[in-house]
């Protein structure tokens, strides 16, 4: 993930199976059919291994909040939040596949994210994020998000979190 200055995503190539590829980021909402590349990237970038029935779960709980990251038809990252409690969010999972970091996609995601949380009169926006994660730590910072405090043994392997806040 990428904080600071914004890249136009017409202006990157894509290496994708062998050849160069060109095309625009779309963030776009969740659909099942992404299922399968979302718990791929759940898997690789989070460490985590869900039923499919919680992605379902969440795009009903709050379908403005799962949002796609889709390059050429690819989801490459997503954001999965939920409304927690009035006017709160908590961001339950937001990754984006190792192989397309470090080109905006994060930040195109949480640039949409945010204001989608503000029309829905979100005051708050809670995160956990692991404690040995220095760089989503940093990123989240870049947004204003400020550790609220530390979650022992938060995540199913034993890491600890930190709790993430940021008020709008």
């Amino acid at each position: 993930m990428q904080g600071g200055g914004h890249e136009d995503a017409d202006d990157r190539h894509v290496e994708k199976a062998g050849a160069i590829r060109r095309g625009p980021l779309q963030i776009r909402p969740f659909i099942p059919n992404d299922i399968p590349a979302v718990a791929s990237i759940v898997r690789e970038a989070l460490r985590e291994n869900y039923p499919t029935s919680l992605y379902l779960d969440i795009h009903r709980w709050w379908r403005d909040g799962f949002l796609i990251a889709d390059l050429d038809g690819q989801p490459v990252g997503f954001i999965a939040a939920v409304v927690s409690a009035e006017g709160q969010a908590r961001v339950l999972m937001f990754a984006v596949a190792a192989g397309f970091r470090d080109r905006g996609i994060g930040t195109q995601l949480m640039n949409v994210f945010i204001p989608k949380c503000a029309e829905r009169g979100i005051r708050k926006i809670e995160l956990e994020v692991r404690k040995s994660n220095e760089r989503g730590i940093r990123f989240y910072r870049r947004y204003a998000f400020e550790i609220g405090f530390l979650m022992p043994a938060f995540y199913t392997d034993g890491e600890d979190g930190y709790k993430m806040i940021r008020m709008l």
